[in-house]
């Protein structure tokens, strides 16, 4: 079946609105009609008409401190998700497990910062908090374990530490409180034990670690840093080290397991069963209150429950019948089979948070690659728009990196329409004009080429849009950890095809001279003295926006590499979880903490489904 017809149709079938939101792997609020904006026939606005909030009378509706009319929250309730796969880990100095591998610390451990879920979709809907990862944004985040931090100077972070905060109720904590002691004890463990991920990051033998991590008194923590490296380890230490009961690590040797895993989180991990489930519960005395709800002591679940269902069906048929709540989907196919089985349930699409790119090496002068015209005649060779009308059957987005088209990057993100004409015509299609482009570049019969990758992907297309202008491809496939080898040492012999995140465009990763992820090898003197500004003004977003908006049209011109359109993602979930629109990642790698602020209106799961917990 046509899928623009089904679209149509699923919009008069469906009664929950439609919420357009980015991910990340993901993850935004933006909100728009399913048809677009409506407009009189003869050209004019048609005047808005006010119409009054419907409320449920039977529902107890309150006004948050965003000025949004909501439901009161209620608590009870245990949430069920799955996994297809087991936690790596519960200790994230481990190198096994480091912490953007570790998600079920975010259960149970707090960090000095944390993502401000005020402006969350619930609140002010600044951030969607939709991504895989979720860099860190300083303007979103807000004091957690800590109640602020000083830089006195440039190789100097003092933070202040929250009073009032106490250990889970579990020995050897027995509930004790967390002091400034206990704070120096995680940093110094994250950065300096060897194969931990800070340590690995912020290299002692190349002079970017903390020289000294101190406890000035019991409320204050100093860390003396290199200059170099202040804002990149401030970000790092504020919301990337889950602080972990010392006595706990001390006496079992490491943090992973149910005995050692201690901390100040919202829920306790209860009990762990390989490959098969892992289940927290409520921590009674957490801390923390609502931001929207200030009277409201969180989290407002009983407990958590993840399965690890790695067959695909069996996890959707837990889904179809409520036994697990939420489901992320990314075939266009099973979203519209979901919408006509299950027409109660809610919803939303997600923007995609990265593409399919095509880096090719230019710093080897035998490839044709340094020649402007070629880069240009690559893209005018491939018909981009086929691709998203053809092979997503118009499910997907043109421009979504090096910056995702999420609200968190507002401002920095650009339509295609929005750019120079020059950047436009990179992505339509001109094959007459790319046969002429080579031949003036020198290669009138085309050239031979060969892509590394370990999954083809939209190769089979490339090449087939290639071959029209002359242009030969051998599609080289090896397994992933063989590829990712290659080219994180820079030994890829032409082009390179992979992901490329739309996320992490504050680390700048795919221009910069010393990151690995610069593929293409771009070495660029204007943007190497732009970085330096760039990295010193981290602090001020609004500066950085201005940045952005300069040096990203300036480096998408060069046609350095060539970025893909990106499907689009869905999520689905029951109507019972409420105070919730598809959350699952508030702040820097904090996936699952939505589960703190969330809660469930078990009456209505049980009128649903019949399942009571």
């Amino acid at each position: 079946m046509n899928k623009k017809i089904v679209w149509i149709a699923v919009s008069c079938l469906m009664v929950v609105s439609l919420l357009i939101t980015s991910c990340g792997d993901g993850v935004t609020d933006e909100e728009e009609d399913i048809n677009g904006e409506e407009e009189d026939i003869n050209g004019e606005e048609e005047e808005e008409e006010e119409e009054e909030e419907v409320v449920d009378e039977g529902k107890d509706m309150v006004v948050n401190t965003a000025g949004k009319l909501v439901e009161r929250p209620r608590y009870g309730g245990e949430y069920h998700l799955a996994r297809t796969s087991d936690i790596r880990g519960f200790d994230d100095v481990l190198p096994a497990s480091p912490q953007y591998m570790t998600y079920t610390l975010n259960l149970t451990h707090d960090e000095l910062y944390t993502g401000d879920w005020y402006k969350g979709s619930q609140g002010t809907g600044e951030a969607g908090y939709t991504m895989v990862y979720g860099p860190y944004f300083p303007h979103l985040e807000v004091p957690c374990l800590a109640t602020g931090y000083e830089m006195p100077d440039d190789e100097t972070i003092i933070w202040h530490i929250r009073q009032g905060v106490h250990f889970q109720d579990r020995p050897p904590a027995n509930g004790r409180e967390l002091n400034a002691h206990d704070i120096v004890f995680n940093l110094r463990r994250a950065y300096w034990t060897e194969g931990a991920y800070l340590f690995n990051t912020y290299r002692q033998d190349r002079g970017e670690s903390p020289t000294s991590i101190e406890a000035l008194d019991d409320w204050t923590v100093e860390m003396k840093v290199p200059p170099a490296r202040q804002i990149p380890i401030l970000f790092a230490s504020n919301d990337y080290v889950n602080i972990q009961c010392p006595e706990a690590v001390e006496q079992y040797g490491d943090a992973n397991s149910v005995e050692s895993s201690i901390g100040t989180g919202p829920f306790t991990w209860t009990d762990y069963v390989a490959v098969s489930s892992i289940t927290f519960e409520r921590n009674p005395d957490y801390w923390r209150n609502n931001p929207l709800h200030p009277e409201d002591q969180l989290p407002y679940i009983d407990g958590v429950k993840i399965f690890v269902i790695p067959d695909a069906s069996t996890s959707l048929a837990a889904f179809r019948t409520g036994k697990i709540e939420t489901r992320s989907i990314t075939e266009t196919d099973e979203w519209q089979d979901m919408l006509y089985t299950n027409p109660e349930l809610s919803w939303i699409r997600r923007q995609p948070t990265g593409c399919a790119t095509i880096w090719w090496r230019m710093d080897k002068p035998e490839l044709p690659y340094d020649d402007i015209r070629v880069r240009q005649a690559l893209h005018y060779a491939i018909d981009n728009q086929a691709i998203i009308d053809d092979y997503y059957n118009g499910e997907a987005e043109m421009i979504t990196a090096p910056v995702a088209h999420l609200p968190e990057f507002a401002g920095m993100w650009t339509e295609l329409e929005d750019y120079s004409e020059d950047i436009q015509k990179l992505y339509g299609y001109y094959p007459d004009e790319a046969i002429e482009l080579l031949a003036d570049a020198g290669y009138p019969d085309g050239f031979n080429c060969t892509v590394l990758t370990a999954s083809e992907g939209l190769l089979p297309i490339i090449k087939d849009n290639w071959e029209k202008v002359g242009v030969n491809v051998e599609i080289e496939i090896k397994t992933s950890p063989v590829v990712s080898s290659i080219v994180m040492r820079g030994q890829h012999e032409d082009m390179y095809y992979g992901g490329e995140s739309g996320e992490v465009v504050l680390k700048c990763n795919q221009w910069r001279t010393d990151s690995y992820l610069n593929y293409s090898m771009v070495d660029d003197a204007e943007f190497n003295e732009w970085f330096v500004e760039w990295e010193a003004n981290m602090l001020d977003w609004d500066h950085l926006i201005g940045m952005m908006k300069y040096m990203e049209p300036r480096m998408r011109a060069q046609a350095n590499s060539i970025r893909l359109p990106a499907p689009y993602s869905y999520y689905m979930w029951w109507p019972w979880l409420k105070s919730w629109e598809g959350e699952n990642n508030i702040g820097y790698y904090n996936a699952y903490n939505q589960m703190t602020y969330m809660w469930i209106d078990t009456e209505l799961r049980e009128e649903l489904t019949g399942l009571s917990r």
